[in-house]
């Protein structure tokens, strides 16, 4: 029997002690009817040569008990009612049926056997301390009833009788020791199941400690394998750390012999470009806005006079950074050799001209190379009052004193590749009279390309030509400033597109 001694343990044990009370009691009183109803009727053995006065009343005082000791049993057995009610009947059977034939005058025999039954009692039967109270007060009810009935004496006088102060005192004497017995018995029980649900409670914490220890152990060798394998990941990442470690000095080392040889050549491309100085010198009235994406530009401003004529140049070459800034080289090199050495000022012979040299040098005539750029150039002839414009997809954009718009768009092809007919390539020549006050621009795509704004689009050109009109008024030095302004804040965070150029002037 187990109980759980973590929910209401004194409850449990009373509840223990009342079973196995049930289980002792019933055993006990199972015995002790079988006795009354086999072994009581030959107590009247000694009694069967006596002269009755009356057989009847005999028989039911002497073979009465066991008859209805007999009853009560069976009824026991199949309702299972209280074996301490299977007792009451019992005593009071044996206590009736031994107070009938006693003789009146020899009282002290009669003593003797009831204190031999109070001591039988007190040691054999199990039963709470208040039956035993009752069982007591009823031996003393019947033997007075008795001595009324059988002996014509009165209550006071059955207390006079020899020897029943003797029976009182025995039977408080048995009765405590039974009460007594019963204590000491449902002690014994409830320490013996206390001290068993102990063992086996410390046997249960014992198996979990147990348990808990082989967890332990397991999971101590798991850390252990664990550690092993995150110090070889330890030393492993370290292997690694120092090889990234050379690898990023190296990558380093060759990034800023890259960078220094970039920056060499952008020391090159700034001494191949026109200074301002120099660009002021031919076009007082002008800005150059240039912002090359990378540290070199594929864009590049071009500007010179030839036999009294001033030409400049706007290029945006295939690519940014280093690719862009190689084919600037080639730009470079044609557009000077067409001017300068072959004396060249008409801007569409110029364009044919280094059309033809970039195929040239590319050889685009025997591989895929379609690499080439897009220029617009303008000539300008102060004495004649003209300015000339021809363009490899590139517009010239004209703004009068008025704000009014003039778009000049050149030829749609760009120099260089070979995905177009040779022999029929010519580029227009457009023929603008000098405006004064008006402001010209020449561009590359970089500004109309570049991603930002709230929606991170394109600024498209048609947005370009409409600021270009709003700052049109402004100084020259004003709207180079406002320009950058625009496109910085458009640009924002976005990364840069494109090289960006745009070249303004006026002629006054």
């Amino acid at each position: 029997m187990i109980f759980n001694f973590t929910d209401n343990f004194g409850f449990k044990l009373q509840e223990a002690w009342k079973e196995e009370y049930r289980r002792i009691g019933s055993l006990y009183a199972r015995w002790g009817a079988i006795l009354v109803i086999f072994l009581f009727p030959l107590s009247t053995i000694p009694e069967l040569s006596i002269e009755k006065s009356n057989v009847t009343i005999w028989y039911l005082f002497r073979f009465g008990p066991s008859v209805v000791v007999g009853v009560v049993y069976l009824f026991h057995q199949r309702y299972k009612f209280s074996h301490e009610l299977l007792f009451e009947v019992i005593a009071f059977c044996l206590f009736t049926s031994s107070a009938y034939m006693v003789e009146c005058g020899d009282w002290l025999n009669y003593v003797i056997s009831m204190v031999t039954v109070f001591i039988t009692s007190a040691v054999l039967v199990i039963l709470r301390p208040f039956y035993f109270i009752i069982n007591f007060i009823v031996v003393f009810i019947i033997q007075v009833v008795v001595n009324m009935v059988f002996c014509n004496m009165g209550v006071m006088d059955y207390f006079l009788l020899k020897g029943v102060n003797i029976l009182i005192v025995v039977g408080i004497s048995c009765f405590s020791i039974a009460a007594f017995r019963y204590y000491i018995m449902k002690n014994n029980f409830m320490h013996r199941v206390a001290l068993q649900e102990a063992h086996f409670e410390l046997q249960e914490r014992n198996q979990s400690l147990i348990k808990v220890q082989k967890d332990l152990r397991f999971k101590s060798e798991q850390i252990a394998e664990q550690n092993e394998e995150l110090l070889l990941q330890k030393e492993e990442i370290l292997t690694q750390r120092d090889t990234l470690q050379i690898q990023k000095e190296y990558i380093e080392k060759q990034n800023g012999d890259i960078i220094g040889s970039i920056r060499y050549a952008k020391r090159i491309q700034s001494a191949m470009l026109p200074s301002y100085s120099l660009f002021t010198k031919y076009l007082p009235d002008s800005f150059i806005f240039f912002a090359p994406r990378d540290i070199v530009s594929g864009d590049f401003h071009w500007i010179t006079e030839k036999n009294g004529k001033i030409i400049v140049a706007a290029v945006d070459c295939t690519g940014h950074g280093v690719p862009g800034a190689f084919m600037s080289l080639v730009g470079h090199t044609h557009l000077t050799q067409a001017v300068i050495q072959n004396g060249i000022i008409n801007p569409a012979d110029i364009l044919s001209q280094m059309h033809n040299g970039i195929n040239e040098s590319l050889k685009q005539t025997e591989n895929d190379n379609q690499d080439g750029m897009d220029v617009g150039i303008v000539t300008i002839d102060k004495e004649a009052g003209t300015i000339h414009f021809a363009g490899a997809k590139n517009t010239l954009i004209i703004i009068d004193s008025e704000g009014n718009l003039e778009e000049v768009k050149g030829n749609r092809t760009s120099l260089g590749g070979m995905n177009k007919d040779e022999s029929s390539l010519s580029f227009k020549l457009y023929e603008k009279k000098i405006e004064m006050n008006a402001s010209y621009y020449l561009f590359s795509d970089g500004f109309s390309d570049q991603f930002g704004g709230p929606n991170d689009k394109k600024y498209m050109l048609s947005n370009f030509k409409k600021y270009l009109q709003s700052i049109s008024s402004e100084t020259m030095a004003d709207q180079r400033q406002l320009l950058k302004q625009k496109f910085e804040s458009w640009k924002s965070d976005a990364a840069q597109t494109d090289d960006v150029l745009v070249i303004g002037f006026r002629l006054n």
